[in-house]
């Protein structure tokens, strides 16, 4: 009966593992809110998504630097129109970061 049960619970924590997985997002951004430290991200599917950023998020820049080092930033450097790749998870009706990153390199225009 106890291997059972241990066998219910283990089975339960493994499918509710995927669930805390962190997601990848990437867009462009249309907005920033500095009063709720929020970026509105236009997606590939046209829907616009609320991303909010902790203090403890990093921002990156990729290859923002002397010789090509990347580059770390506050909030402040967030600007519309910066495509960005986020790392982070869902939390209710906003999309909490851990880690925004943008390309400096060069761009096609």
């Amino acid at each position: 009966m106890k291997f059972k049960k241990l066998l219910a619970v283990l089975f339960g924590v493994a499918i509710s593992i995927p669930a805390f997985a962190d997601m990848d997002i990437q867009g462009q951004i249309v907005s920033v809110n500095n009063a709720n430290k929020t970026i509105t991200i236009s997606g590939m599917n046209g829907s616009n998504m609320v991303v909010q950023v902790f203090p403890y998020t990093k921002l990156k820049g990729d290859d923002c630097g002397v010789f090509g080092n990347d580059t770390y930033h506050n909030f402040t450097a967030l600007k519309p129109g910066m495509f960005v790749e986020i790392d982070g998870y869902p939390q209710g009706q906003v999309f909490g970061a851990q880690e925004i990153e943008w390309k400096c390199g060069r761009r096609a225009y």
